[in-house]
């Protein structure tokens, strides 16, 4: 099992990772904190304005590994925030007997803490937490799917032939008018992103325009008339109301299910690293795959995260903060709490439904 997933399961069961290092948490303060000193992996906050350092690791059977622990346990003791700062090596109880006393011996040498902890049970602590999350937001969705929608102002450009015509309904080759072709993978893209945020609805190969479409349309940006590139061109904030009205009227499409596992994963990573580079982490790579049920190489996974993030963006529901590393920070608005807090209770409502007991009436 990679580290990080060791590290992610434990930072999200906070009363197992107290047992194991016999050190009563009260927060996180910080995590894979980049100092003059090295990474450290965690540094935890006890009641008394006590630091725990935790240098983790998984099993520390091969020397070059076990040196390496040693020296990045060494280098953080250069590091305090508080005074009462203490250090310790967490390592998996699986390690082979005949290395222990070596870690012990150390550790007493240079009064660092040693704790344990095993990797089967983690193993088992993660299936449950990712299930205890799903549970958490009642009803599982099908997995996500990557597109190559970059922005859902993209809609601008599938939906201009009705602005243009004042017609609701138009034939396959009319709805192209701004595309090479009806054939090309682009308008079929774009043509999806329309269908998902119910814009458009086919009919024996009639697009006929919907309520939603019509709302949309009827507030483009006054722009749209001069702009050679129309999928440049920015969303209105009543353009905005009528999607955010579609992304919550309980229809769960394809992009909307998109919009639903990015706000999880900001849920499970806590915003702390959105990659911003397409070759990115393994370990990262792994704990996301694993959350969608999907099996993404990185650059694929990269795209998803990304577009959705900017989807997200134009809606108002995140904000990011480029750092300048290979990471970004993500958190949700105001406004994103609600749609996700919106997101929960529907869910919930139609597992309820789903789940509806009639022993009471029998």
């Amino acid at each position: 099992m990679e580290e990080s997933l060791v590290q992610w399961t434990l930072l999200n069961n906070l009363n197992d990772l107290s047992k194991c290092l016999n050190f009563k948490i009260a927060s996180k303060k910080a995590q894979e904190l980049s100092t003059d000193f090295g990474r450290i992996d965690f540094i935890l906050e006890g009641y008394q304005n006590n630091h725990l350092i935790v240098e983790l690791e998984t099993t520390l059977n091969e020397k070059s590994k076990l040196n390496y622990c040693f020296d990045q346990i060494i280098n953080y003791k250069n590091v305090k925030f508080v005074d009462d700062t203490e250090y310790c090596i967490l390592y998996a109880s699986e390690t082979n007997e005949k290395v222990k006393p070596a870690i012990n011996s150390f550790a007493k040498e240079n009064d660092i803490l040693v704790r344990t902890y095993s990797l089967n049970k983690i193993k088992s602590l993660y299936s449950a937490t990712v299930e205890k999350l799903s549970l958490s937001f009642g009803l599982a969705l099908p997995k996500p799917s990557n597109y190559t929608i970059c922005y859902l102002r993209w809609l601008n450009k599938i939906l201009k032939p009705y602005y243009d015509s004042k017609k609701m309904v138009l034939q396959k080759a009319q709805l192209a008018s701004y595309f090479t072709s009806f054939n090309t993978t682009n308008f079929r893209c774009y043509l999806k992103l329309a269908v998902d945020f119910e814009m458009i609805v086919i009919d024996n190969n009639q697009f006929l325009l919907t309520q939603y479409g019509e709302d949309y349309i009827n507030n483009f940006n006054l722009d749209i008339d001069h702009s050679k590139n129309l999928s440049s061109i920015n969303l209105t904030n009543e353009q905005k109301k009528v999607l955010l009205k579609i992304l919550t009227n309980s229809n769960w499409t394809s992009h909307k299910v998109n919009i639903y596992w990015f706000l999880r994963f900001i849920e499970v990573t806590n915003g702390e690293w959105l990659p911003n580079i397409k070759e990115f982490g393994q370990s990262k790579l792994e704990v996301i795959n694993s959350l969608f049920g999907v099996n993404y190489k990185s650059r694929t996974m990269y795209e998803f995260l990304n577009f959705a993030c900017n989807w997200c963006m134009e809606l108002g529901l995140v904000d990011r903060i480029r750092t300048g590393s290979k990471y970004d920070r993500i958190f949700l608005t105001p406004l994103g709490i609600e749609i996700n807090n919106i997101f929960s209770m529907d869910l919930q409502i139609k597992k309820s439904r789903m789940n509806l007991n009639f022993k009471f009436i029998e």
